[in-house]
């Protein structure tokens, strides 16, 4: 969904992989470097992902590969003194990024809460198992976070997500709401799914033509109040 060739070399860019149908197949951050090209995403999914994209690549000049036990991804809130050696530092607002190779190991805090916090913070949704083919990038808000390039060439599901945007209503939009209980992704509520979890709050793709507050409930009987994400 993402335009490559405007990227330049160490600049992050978020994306997706869609499937016929525009829905997303997998979500990424990703980097350019010379002709590489890195794309971090829900580790579950790169095989899947691997092989989807194994029909296409095979028309261009480009290889696929799994590096997932070659580089490590630490991430921090803020900024971090990390020394990157020959990895590379991704600043992304509230947060940073770091991508080391994994012999340049670095101690790392066990607790991930700082750094989910940062990203739901930042209204950042990742496609993971259960979220998969289900939701075109627009009801991630991708379209609000430069994650989809609208006058790039054509990709797979280009003319469903643009139609989308340009002649229909969007019916599914991401929410910031709170829960009194711990939420997992995947979870459903009355009018829809969890799709990011954190200490600080909840992200879901509900049903919400009016692109106003609503109220929803968990199947456990809580009701919430959900604000669309802008």
């Amino acid at each position: 969904t993402c335009d490559l060739t405007s990227l330049a070399d160490d600049t992050p860019s978020l994306g997706a992989t869609c499937n016929i149908q525009g829905r997303m197949l997998t979500s990424y951050l990703l980097v350019k470097r010379g002709n590489d090209l890195y794309l971090r995403m829900h580790r579950p999914l790169i095989q899947k992902t691997i092989e989807f994209l194994s029909k296409y690549i095979v028309f261009s000049k480009a290889d696929l590969f799994d590096i997932s036990d070659d580089l490590a991804c630490y991430g921090s809130p803020g900024e971090a003194d990390i020394d990157v050696g020959k990895g590379f530092r991704l600043a992304l607002g509230n947060r940073t990024e770091f991508w080391l190779p994994s012999e340049q190991a670095v101690d790392a805090a066990d607790d991930s809460s700082p750094w989910s916090d940062a990203e739901l913070e930042a209204g950042i949704a990742w496609v993971t198992e259960a979220t998969s083919e289900e939701y075109l990038p627009q009801m991630f808000n991708y379209h609000e976070l430069g994650g989809i390039d609208f006058n790039k060439g054509c990709y797979l599901g280009q003319e469903i997500v643009a139609r989308a945007q340009y002649r229909g209503e969007l019916k599914r939009r991401l929410h910031r709401l709170h829960s009194k209980i711990t939420r997992t992704i995947g979870e459903t509520v009355s009018s829809g799914m969890i799709v990011s979890s954190a200490p600080s709050g909840l992200l879901a793709v509900l049903k919400n033509a009016a692109n106003e507050p609503v109220t929803v409930k968990f199947e456990d009987g809580e009701e919430v109040e959900a604000i669309p994400c802008h």
